[in-house]
């Protein structure tokens, strides 16, 4: 989902903000949960040795891809005493019922070919999209951290004579929308009664660009 920019009046009705300047703040699309509270799969895992590694990979990335999981990675690496390492590798889903007889044929040939010895673990079901969140993946289970491309500059990633031009128009359009005789207020509560999701700014604001257009074309 696209992030949607507010422009938050000097004005409004938090008296705390009374005398401040215009801001633009991002609003996210989705509220996320913290980061250390990310929602979680079962996946069903088993230490290997490291000769293993690539001949396991190929073969569970044909029969068993995690689709859904593409930010996971396939193997966990961690030191353990001595200097050495242990691997472990996610073979498949955990069945949503427990069973570990449910999942698919070809892991269950895999499982004995190589005499494995499975458990359960959990990874993040959520790619991450901040530092902070894929910080906290990576401590059940590493994933893949891809930062946003896009650039919010701070929040908006507006210039200071975008910011200046946006906050002029809104507030045009704010005390078009607030004056009782104006044609658009008018036509604006009109279409609010004809439809439960709209209210008379945002009508104005689609009157103002459409009238706009229409000088500019003339």
């Amino acid at each position: 989902m696209r992030p949607t920019i507010e422009a938050a009046p000097p004005d409004s009705f938090d008296s705390s903000r009374r005398g401040s300047k215009w801001e633009i703040l991002h609003i996210p699309g989705n509220i996320r949960p913290s980061p250390d509270r990310q929602p979680t799969v079962n996946v069903i895992t088993s230490t290997i040795e490291p000769g293993m590694a690539n001949t396991l990979i190929r073969q569970l990335n044909r029969i068993s891809p995690l689709e859904n999981l593409s930010h996971v990675k396939r193997i966990q690496k961690k030191g353990i005493e001595g200097g050495e390492c242990q691997l472990s590798i996610i073979l498949c889903l955990a069945p949503e019922s427990g069973d570990i007889d449910a999942i698919p044929e070809g892991v269950k040939n895999l499982i004995s070919s190589f005499q494995l010895c499975t458990s359960v673990a959990k990874v993040c079901e959520n790619a991450a999209i901040s530092k902070e969140e894929w910080e906290a993946q990576c401590k059940l289970w590493p994933t893949c951290y891809h930062p946003p491309k896009y650039n919010i500059g701070g929040i908006s990633g507006f210039s200071a004579e975008e910011s200046d031009t946006v906050f002029h128009f809104m507030k045009y359009t704010i005390d078009l929308a607030t004056s009782g005789d104006s044609l658009w207020t008018k036509e604006a509560s009109f279409r609010l009664n004809s439809h439960p999701l709209r209210h008379a700014v945002l009508v104005a604001i689609e009157l103002s660009a459409a009238s706009s257009e229409f000088k500019a074309l003339a």
